[in-house]
């Protein structure tokens, strides 16, 4: 399948953007499929979109498999927070496909309002 005529090619878009300007510090936004294809990016640090799509989507599936083996039900973020940024990578499911969406922030990016946007995104997704 071409990956624009995804069913969530349009919305992953919009939701990209909107998560970029909404959140400061956010250098980039990526909605991938959970197999690892990029549908859509926005941005304002150059990335490799399907690279980085590619690695969020194995984040979410590591993230499955701990779920799974704790016990801890399923996961819905992952947050790799490193010296200069964070990435945090949000698992929804849309009752029909399931996707990652990633955020990618500096340090000013505030944890809760990172996982607010993300929650708010996802809302719209699955309402799609």
């Amino acid at each position: 399948m071409n990956l624009s005529d995804h069913p969530y090619a349009a919305i992953g878009a919009r939701t990209a953007n909107e998560l970029l300007d909404a959140i400061d510090g956010c250098r980039a936004v990526i909605v991938a499929t959970i197999d690892g294809f990029s549908l859509a990016v926005a941005q304002r640090q150059s990335i490799d979109a399907d690279r980085l799509a590619a690695m969020v989507s194995s984040i979410g599936a590591l993230g499955a498999a701990a779920s799974r083996e704790t016990g801890i039900g399923t996961p819905r973020c992952l947050v790799v927070e490193s010296t200069e940024g964070r990435l945090v990578v949000r698992c929804v499911n849309t009752g029909t496909h399931d996707l990652v969406i990633a955020v990618l922030a500096d340090t000013k990016a505030l944890l809760g309002m990172v996982w607010t946007a993300l929650a708010h995104s996802e809302k719209a997704l699955v309402a799609a």
